[in-house]
């Protein structure tokens, strides 16, 4: 009895961590900005693309384009 009563107090405290967890994630994600992305990005500084990742391989763009081609014809 005592140990189930341990057990009830042990998962109430984690729920309440876990709310309080819940509602900072929250807040965060309303403060930031809806118009930038999360992640750090850099502009390429020669403009140019030298690959193309599809979901099955990364292709070279000389491929890419040899494959482009096909599909049009």
């Amino acid at each position: 009895m005592q140990v189930s009563m341990s057990n009830q107090k042990s998962t109430e405290s984690a729920i309440k961590n876990l709310e309080v967890q819940v509602r900072q994630l929250a807040k965060q994600l309303a403060e930031r900005p809806s118009s930038s992305f999360g992640a750090n990005t850099e502009k390429n500084p020669k403009e140019e693309c030298k690959a193309v990742m599809n979901r099955s391989k990364i292709v070279s763009m000389n491929e890419a384009e040899k494959m482009i081609g096909e599909e049009k014809q």
